[in-house]
């Protein structure tokens, strides 16, 4: 199959997105930008595209789908009902890089939530994706444009990299804003919001809106599932300072090692990526693709700082 390039698309003339709405609509896989990562978009009327969107990404069918709208007023075919708490926080944050989980419309289809009842709805506030799903004609099932297992893509040659060959096309709207995903938050029991996976948007944030207290389930602490980099194949360690990478360096056998932290150099010699607000997934598919046995992270006191880079460290860490 080819693999159709749709750009790049200029976010405030949002012209060239008429040809990759069509594919959508003939039941085509098209890749494109949010502000988080890049998503990989099929019609939610389209069981064909659906099935062929966990074959494309190697998941289960099991899993549920996000799906994407282009603005409030398509959330009325996709969820039940906005419970009060999950609309103050939607009014707060959307669009933004929140995912929602509601209980599901009874018209949606259930591959598309795993056979549950409840759906995960995303408003993302990249221009591209919502006037492409506005353009296609309803909303999208779009979970990210990765083989499962792989880093996220953060840029338009990252789904290259994984699905070139596979999927229809790829709108390229360049890099991402955050290069992290969603911070996804359940509201299937209205009374206790609880979040599932931590992301751009921090805990203390959510409860600051909501003024109350909001819970973090277990699964939130860990990757597991479809979420897991089981592809990935460099082991992710982290240290809470250089004197400790240097004891470990000496204490433990030879390997390629890749080193990572928020400082412009490294005061060990060695190979070295900077990591900034963004680009962490790059650096990870970097290790991968050089054949990197190990990441060593230095969490000095600046990246400790980033709640949602730390949390997405150990999380990657404990996989």
């Amino acid at each position: 199959m080819y693999t159709e390039y749709f750009g790049p698309i200029n976010r405030e003339e949002l012209k060239g997105l008429e040809a990759p709405s069509r594919k959508l609509q003939q039941g085509g896989l098209i890749a494109f930008p949010t502000e988080t990562i890049y998503g990989l978009g099929a019609s939610i009327l389209n069981e064909e595209a659906i099935i062929r969107l966990f074959t494309v990404k190697g998941r289960n069918e099991i899993h549920s789908l996000p799906v994407q709208v282009a603005n409030m007023d398509q959330l009325k075919f996709v969820v039940q009902e906005i419970p009060q708490t999950a609309a103050i926080l939607a009014s707060h944050f959307l669009p933004g890089p929140l995912t929602i989980i509601l209980k599901k419309h009874p018209n949606l289809s259930s591959l598309i939530t795993g056979g549950k009842e409840t759906v995960a709805v995303r408003l993302c506030s990249d221009p591209i994706a919502r006037r492409l799903i506005e353009l296609t004609g309803c909303p999208l099932a779009v979970p990210s444009a990765n083989i499962t297992g792989k880093p996220s893509p953060t840029k338009a040659s990252h789904v290259l990299e994984d699905l070139n060959g596979q999927i229809d096309g790829i709108v390229d709207g360049g890099e991402t804003q955050h290069g992290m995903e969603s911070t996804v938050i359940s509201f299937e029991d209205p009374h206790r919001p609880t979040i599932l996976r931590h992301g751009v948007i921090e805990k203390k944030e959510i409860e600051i809106v909501l003024n109350r207290n909001v819970y973090i389930h277990p699964l939130a602490l860990t990757f597991n599932g479809c979420s897991s980099f089981n592809k990935l194949r460099s082991a992710v360690r982290l240290f809470s300072s250089w004197e400790e990478i240097r004891i470990y360096l000496k204490l433990s056998p030879a390997s390629k090692r890749m080193m990572m932290s928020k400082e412009n150099r490294a005061p060990i010699p060695g190979d070295y990526f900077p990591l900034d607000e963004k680009n962490f997934y790059e650096g990870l598919r970097a290790a991968d693709r050089g054949g990197y046995a190990e990441v060593l992270v230095c969490c000095n006191p600046e990246l400790k700082k980033d709640i949602s880079l730390l949390n997405k460290l150990k999380q990657i860490a404990r996989a």
